[in-house]
């Protein structure tokens, strides 16, 4: 498993059978080796970070979402799921090519007004040592960078 992991084969790149990505299936808590940001009300899981709500239909912000991503070395996506506003990504370590698995859920508040989840865990471990988190905190900052101010 270890070459598997460090090599990034195919097999890391994809979801386990039965592995279930929805982020509002999820009660929590929030594991040592995740992180979970949700717009206020959203996630049923407690210790969640608060997502930021934008003043654009959720269609932008998708569109401003796929232009982060798409700068992300290591990141793979694996499932795209459109009419959910939602994708699932794998993102590897720099160093041992351990996978991360990002799910993004896209909120529609009111015809202008938007939000997202964002849950990411480690495959792997007990701990991440913080990396989750800097990712999706990193993330939520680019975003708010290329939108505008938030709400």
């Amino acid at each position: 498993m270890g070459l598997r992991i460090y090599f990034g084969r195919s097999a890391e790149n994809e979801l386990h059978p039965g592995e279930d990505v929805a982020i509002t299936a999820f009660r929590g808590p929030v594991p040592e080796n995740a992180f979970l940001a949700c717009p206020p009300g959203f996630c049923a899981a407690k210790d969640t970070a608060p997502s930021p709500v934008f003043n654009i239909p959720v269609d932008r912000l998708e569109v401003y979402w796929n232009e982060i991503v798409e700068l992300e070395p290591r990141l793979t996506p694996v499932e795209t799921e459109p009419h959910h506003h939602g994708s699932v990504y794998i993102q590897h370590s720099a160093l041992f090519r351990f996978p991360d698995v990002i799910t993004v859920e896209f909120v529609t508040l009111a015809p202008d007004r938007s939000s997202l989840t964002i849950y990411s865990r480690s495959r792997y471990g007990r701990s991440d040592f913080g990396v989750n988190r800097r990712r999706v905190l990193r993330w939520l900052s680019r975003l708010q960078r290329m939108v505008g101010p938030a709400d």
